[in-house]
């Protein structure tokens, strides 16, 4: 997943910085459709779906004539790459294979929002700026350190230790200078 790639479009001669965060995910991901009917319309050269894009990134009155004349065509593999984005997929990366049920984008971005606010304990807005790909990096990271402190069930199962008591006392107690004393049976 890429983290920290800036998705930059020109319109108009001006640079507008598309930031595909959670929360304009959750926003088009309520489009008819999902992230696939706005893909397709993203293919047919639909200037509604390029405007639902750039339009929380770049408030103009005269959007739409920017976006014709920065040409649909032109801008389709940048919209393409901000939706994949949106999602939390990446093309890039080898197909792994399916776990379990599929969910629906509103349940996966819903589950995202919850392990931000959850399992990373950062604030609903500090969840809903970050992309999908940086909540679902720092999740590896929560869980990655959690194992390096508790262990995990993947570990290997200690072995039993087989010393008799009195080993165990020496092993324990031995490096406080202590001595065994052997009482005589009465």
């Amino acid at each position: 997943m890429r983290l920290a790639v800036p998705i930059i479009v020109i319109l108009a001669g001006e640079a507008v910085t598309l930031r595909p965060s959670l929360a304009c995910a959750m926003q088009l991901e309520r489009r008819p459709g999902s992230f696939k009917g706005l893909l397709d319309e993203i293919a047919d050269d639909s200037l509604s779906a390029a405007s639902a894009i750039i339009a929380p990134h770049h408030s103009h009155p005269m959007l739409a004539s920017r976006i014709m004349d920065a040409g649909l065509d032109s801008l389709r593999p940048v919209l393409i790459d901000y939706v994949l984005q949106c999602a939390g997929i990446d093309p890039n990366a080898p197909k792994a294979a399916s776990e379990g049920p599929g969910i629906s984008f509103a349940e996966h971005l819903q589950h995202l929002y919850r392990i931000g606010t959850g399992w990373l304990g950062w604030t609903p807005d500090a969840t809903l700026d970050a992309i999908p790909a940086e909540i679902m990096e720092a999740y590896r990271g929560r869980m990655d350190m959690l194992k390096a402190i508790f262990g995990s069930a993947d570990d290997e199962p200690r072995q039993p230790d087989t010393r008799n008591l009195d080993d165990k006392f020496r092993a324990a107690f031995g490096s406080f200078g202590t001595t065994i004393i052997n009482r005589e049976a009465a």
